[in-house]
C-alpha cells in the first residue's frame, strides 16, 4: 500500500518542538500532509462540540493514514474513524506499568510505535494490535551547533529535565558537590541547584551543548531495554557530550567511547565525569563523531520514513 496523504494529530509541544519536528519529516516523506492541533481545536470551539470538528476535519482530509502523537485523540473521534482509515500511534513517553489511557486508545489503532522495546509483549497480552519498537531522533535544521560565548550557559556539567524520580535528583546533587554544575528546565532551585532558566527551546539546548564540558543523562527508569529518552538524540544533534545512564541496547544503535559515553552507576558517572573534564579533546572528538552520526542516521526524517515504510510493507499492496 502506498501512503500518499497523512493527518498528524497532536499538541504543539512548543518547548520540545516533537511534533513540529515529527510533521516536517512527515512532509518530506508523503505527497501530502496536514497537522491537526486538537488542544487548539479544543479553544476554537468551546462553545460546541469540538470533537465533531476534528472529525468533520479528518473526513474532510481522507486521509490514507491517521497518525497521533501520545494518545492526543478523542476517545469519540477515534471510536468513529478506526474502520474507516488506517490509524497509528507514535508514543514517546515510557510508563511501568504503561498508562491506562495509551492502552484504551491502542487497542482501538492498527498500530502502536513505542520508544521501548521491553513492553511489547506486556501490551500485546494487554490487547494492543500491533506494538512495534521505533527510536526517537533529532531534528536536521534546528537541532545543530550553535555557539556562543555567554557564560549564562557555562558549566562543567549540566542537565536539562526535570527533578524526577529521586535516583536522578541523588545523582545529580551528588554531582553538585563535586563540579561547577548547572540543572535547566525546570524549578531546580528548590533543590539547590544553579537554575539559570526554567523554559529550555531548542536554541537554547543548543546553546547549552556548545557551553557545557559534560552533557548528563539520567533516565526515568534504567530498565526499558532499547529505550533512551529524548535528551539522548538532542544532545548529540546539538553537538554535546553525552554522558549517560547503559540501558540495555545503547550498544546497538552507539559505539561507547565513539559517539556518547555511558555509566552503570552513580560512582562511575562521577569517575567519567573527572576523567573527561580532565581530557578535553578526546571529550571533543566523541561529541564531533555523535553529532555527526545522528544527524547521519536518527533525524525525524528518518523516523517518520520508518514509520511510514513499516505501514506501507505490512499493508502490502
Amino acid at each position: 500500500m502506498k501512503i500518499s496523504k497523512v493527518i498528524f494529530l497532536g499538541k504543539s509541544k512548543k518547548k520540545t518542538g516533537n511534533t513540529r519536528f515529527m510533521f516536517k519529516g512527515l512532509q518530506r516523506r508523503v505527497p501530502r500532509a496536514a497537522f491537526l492541533n486538537v488542544p487548539r481545536y479544543r479553544k476554537m470551539y468551546f462553545w460546541s462540540d469540538f470533537k465533531r470538528h476534528i472529525y468533520r476535519r479528518i473526513v474532510a482530509f481522507d486521509p490514507d493514514l491517521v497518525l497521533i502523537y501520545s494518545s492526543d485523540i478523542p476517545q469519540e473521534v477515534l471510536e468513529k474513524i478506526k474502520s474507516r482509515y488506517l490509524t497509528a500511534i507514535f508514543y514517546p513517553d515510557v510508563y511501568d506499568p504503561p498508562k491506562q489511557r495509551l492502552v484504551d486508545c491502542a487497542r482501538q489503532v492498527d498500530y502502536l510505535f513505542i520508544t521501548n522495546q521491553r513492553q511489547i509483549t506486556e501490551l500485546k497480552s494487554l490487547g494492543v494490535l500491533k506494538p512495534i519498537f521505533c527510536w526517537q531522533g533529532c531534528d536536521a535544521d534546528e537541532h545543530r551547533i550553535i555557539a556562543t560565548r555567554n557564560k549564562k550557559w557555562a558549566a562543567q556539567v549540566a542537565f536539562i529535565g526535570r527533578p524526577s524520580p529521586a535516583h536522578r535528583v541523588e545523582l545529580l546533587q551528588a554531582v553538585h558537590r563535586s563540579f561547577d554544575f548547572k540543572a535547566w528546565g525546570a524549578r531546580w532551585s528548590a533543590y539547590g541547584f544553579r537554575c539559570p532558566q526554567v523554559n529550555i527551546y531548542p536554541r537554547h539546548y543548543a546553546r547549552i551543548c556548545y557551553a557545557s564540558g559534560i552533557m548528563l543523562g539520567c533516565d526515568a527508569s534504567f530498565a526499558m531495554d532499547f529505550n533512551t529518552s529524548n535528551r539522548t538524540w538532542i544532545t548529540l544533534g546539538c553537538g554535546g557530550f553525552l554522558l549517560t545512564n547503559y540501558q540495555r541496547g545503547l550498544e546497538e544503535m552507539f559505539v561507547k567511547g565513539r559517539h556518547l559515553e555511558w555509566y552503570h552507576s552513580s560512582a562511575e558517572c562521577l569517575e567519567m565525569i573527572d576523567y573527561y573534564l580532565r581530557h578535553p579533546l578526546e571529550r571533543q572528538k566523541i561529541a564531533a563523531a555523535g553529532y555527526a552520526y545522528v544527524h547521519a542516521h536518527r533525524t525525524y526524517d528518518i523516523v517518520m520514513d520508518e514509520i511510514i515504510s513499516r505501514i506501507e510493507t505490512e499493508e502490502g499492496p
